[in-house]
């Protein structure tokens, strides 16, 4: 069964996974980690993942209309499309883009990005 952020339900279950299981979460959430030599850089993208998540998954009924993915509208923006730049969709969302849906290019791949 593939992994991913809905049956985690505590950070530590995290250091549970192999290594082809954190890439599986990762690569499902948009999430780069090609640069990543070790587990525990894996695990650290991961854990970031997690923390995003969570932080933001209760709030999404207050968020204002400019922050919500213009797809479904029931969840936060996460993504950038490449190579347009626009950010218009969830991880969920995006991940069945062919094209943006603001300009209508190609959506050559489409990058996670994690607020400070």
């Amino acid at each position: 069964e593939p992994v991913s952020l809905s049956l985690v339900s505590r950070e530590a279950e995290l250091e549970a996974l192999s290594v082809k299981q954190l890439k599986e979460l990762l690569a499902r959430n948009r999430v780069e980690y090609r640069g990543c030599l070790e587990r525990a850089d894996l695990l650290e993208r991961a854990r970031t993942l997690y923390r995003d998540h969570h932080k933001y998954k209760d709030d999404v009924d207050s968020l204002p209309l400019e922050e919500c993915c213009k797809i479904c509208m029931a969840a936060r923006l996460e993504c950038v499309l490449l190579e347009c730049g626009h950010i218009a969709a969830c991880t969920q969302c995006a991940r069945q883009l062919a094209e943006c849906p603001i300009c209508r290019r190609y959506v050559v791949r489409a990058v996670r990005f994690f607020r400070s």
